[in-house]
């Protein structure tokens, strides 16, 4: 699968922005910019140039609610409204607020989707 330069360059990016200080920033203005479709490219396309997950280089260089956040941005968005239900179910009771705009409205073809992202 051929992903072009601009993919490649955000790889690039990518890695360059986990090198010394500033990291925040230079992942968000990164990753944070891009469209799910081109997030998604970039994600598969990072293991292949730097054969590390994106999703584990971020959890390893960020922390809290904000590395959270940018884990989420590097998988595919089934992968992460996935990951957003279980973190909703988790523990005693429900988030409804987290389950609520992922669930609600969707046709079953995308519930579907939800489903073998989940399980």
């Amino acid at each position: 699968l051929e992903y072009g330069p601009v993919i490649d360059a955000i790889c690039d990016e990518i890695k360059a922005a986990c090198k010394g200080w500033g990291t925040d920033k230079k992942l968000i203005k990164a990753i944070a910019s891009c469209d799910a479709e081109t997030r998604t490219k970039v994600s598969n396309r990072y293991k292949e140039m730097h054969g590390k997950e994106l999703k584990d280089l971020i959890r390893k260089e960020t922390h809290g609610d904000f590395g959270r956040a940018l884990q989420l941005l590097a998988v595919p968005p089934d992968v992460a409204e996935a990951a957003i239900v279980r973190m909703a179910t988790k523990g005693l009771g429900t988030s409804e607020k987290l389950l609520y705009p992922i669930i609600c409205g969707r046709t079953n073809a995308e519930i579907e989707i939800l489903k073998k992202a989940y399980f």
